[in-house]
């Protein structure tokens, strides 16, 4: 046999012996999917045979336990719910490399679409973070808490998040989720126009059910006064406190009637909490900086000193933005809202006619009073603006928000020179 014809047979023999292997390898790897489909089925037989069981027998047998062994049985089926939603994440990772992720699952799997497609997310987001997908899967972090920390974690962070996670409650992660990005001024209009209520009579147990759907500050300012005004109804001497439900439902009644004995007026202390990065919150709910800037204007200011760790080192005594005594020049000239046409006397605010942000002062002629519901349709949050002279009656007109900013670009600065577009 020529030297050609011998190298030609062993490159067939090789070809051969790599499709025999490779043969070997699939046919086992069939033989193991098919053992694993059949355990699999074992298993679920076997859940089945579980639930299936008299519930009251499976109590009565666990009633024979010691509490101890009950804690650790206890602690150890959350640990072992825990490792299988891991493996559900696993093999809903690989389904969706092939493109096989179907929103048909949330009706096979009694949840929502948008849980079909969270828990896609999150599985996604798992090959970048070995050490939280460790930590999970070792049964050290809820369903809850994973979803979270996914959304907050990176590469650089995910061994300390792996630490962290499991020791925060999933409602201080949500809120840390929240905080990753400020609503735009878009979405601020979008959720102050966005009001609702609504009411439904139970006919079998004759009483009204109902509810409200208000805009971050508002919806705090509501909840604020109810609380203040549900706190004002003591129990007689000797008597147990009512459910502050009920109580909250009273004063309710109460505001929107005006029926009920007597009561100091309750004022609203809405709490905004500005912290150092982030945006502002109000009762954890992220709020536009725009909104943020109008709040300020007429807000207690009280300033807590932090380090780098965001530990309070100080605080500073509560003050205002605006000074006192321009505050006051300028309610004392504005008796009622400058809103052209309206005379509204209450809930008056502090307005700047050329916000801050777009450099404007606190010169007692750049502030006027308006009423509230008008103010959150100024800017710098609003799409209105008023311009003309604050001091002189009739001299205030209402303009589109967009003209005050051109002629705020093409104004000369101290240097001479215009400023640049705004964007």
């Amino acid at each position: 046999m020529s030297s050609t014809a011998f190298a030609a047979a062993a490159e067939t023999d090789r070809v051969v012996g790599e499709r025999v292997e490779t043969d070997r390898v699939v046919g086992e790897r069939v033989e193991t999917d098919r053992v694993e489909t059949d355990r699999v089925e074992t298993d679920r037989v076997e859940t089945d045979r579980v639930v299936a069981a008299d519930w009251s027998a499976e109590v009565d047998e666990l009633r024979c336990h010691t509490l101890e062994w009950l804690h650790a049985a206890r602690s150890e089926a959350v640990r072992a719910q825990r490792r299988w939603r891991m493996r559900e994440l696993a093999i809903v990772r690989v389904l969706d490399e092939r493109g096989q992720v179907d929103d048909a699952w949330a009706a096979a799997d009694g949840v929502t679409v948008g849980d079909v497609r969270a828990t896609v997310e999150t599985a996604r987001a798992l090959d970048a973070l070995p050490r939280v997908a460790a930590a999970a899967a070792d049964g050290a972090m809820s369903d809850a808490q994973l979803s979270a920390v996914v959304q907050l974690a990176d590469a650089s962070t995910d061994a300390d998040w792996a630490a962290r996670g499991p020791r925060c409650a999933p409602a201080e992660l949500r809120r840390e989720v929240r905080a990753l990005a400020t609503p735009t001024v878009e979405e601020s209009r979008r959720r102050h126009a966005a009001k609702g209520f609504w009411g439904r009579f139970d006919e079998q147990a004759g009483r009204w059910h109902g509810g409200f759907s208000l805009p971050d500050i508002e919806g705090a300012t509501v909840m604020a006064v109810l609380q203040a005004r549900a706190e004002q109804m003591k129990p007689r001497k000797g008597a147990p406190w009512a459910p502050l439900s009920e109580r909250l439902g009273e004063a309710f009644f109460e505001a929107v009637t005006g029926e009920g004995p007597e009561r100091p007026p309750a004022r609203a202390h809405v709490l905004v909490h500005v912290p150092v990065h982030g945006p502002a919150e109000v009762q954890g709910v992220p709020i536009a900086a725009e909104r943020l800037e109008q709040l300020l204007a007429n807000a207690s200011l009280e300033i807590n000193v932090v380090d780098d760790r965001g530990e309070v080192v100080g605080m500073v005594p509560t003050t205002t933005l605006i000074p006192t005594r321009i505050m006051r020049a300028v309610r004392t000239h504005d008796v009622h809202c400058r809103w052209p046409g309206c005379t509204s006397t209450v809930g008056l605010e502090i307005h700047h006619l050329v916000p801050r942000s777009w450099g404007g002062t606190d010169d007692i002629n750049n502030l006027v009073v308006v009423c509230a519901p008008h103010h959150r349709r100024l800017v710098p949050h609003g799409v209105w603006a008023l311009a003309g002279s604050p001091r002189q009656v009739g001299e205030l007109d209402l303009v589109p928000a967009e003209d005050l900013r051109r002629t705020l670009d093409h104004r000369p600065r101290p240097g001479g020179r215009a400023r640049a577009p705004s964007p």
